[in-house]
């Protein structure tokens, strides 16, 4: 996969240095209440999440051009 770079947008694949970023949003109650899974619960679980869901042809990380490095 490579990455889709726009004037202001990154589109990649996702990579072990978002397991932080997968955590703050997957672990919040209230953000993954209709979602078919629990919360995430530890990074642990975020790292295991990145493998099982989010690394794929269709899985792409979102930034913003001037925030990607984070």
């Amino acid at each position: 996969m490579s990455r889709i770079i726009t004037e202001r947008l990154v589109l990649r694949p996702f990579t072990s240095d978002d397991i932080e970023c997968i955590y703050a949003i997957f672990s919040d109650r209230e953000l993954n209440r209709f979602l078919p899974w629990f919360p995430l619960a530890s990074l642990s679980e975020a790292e295991a999440f990145l493998h099982q869901h989010l690394e794929g042809d269709y899985c792409f990380a979102l930034c913003l051009k001037e925030d990607e490095s984070r």
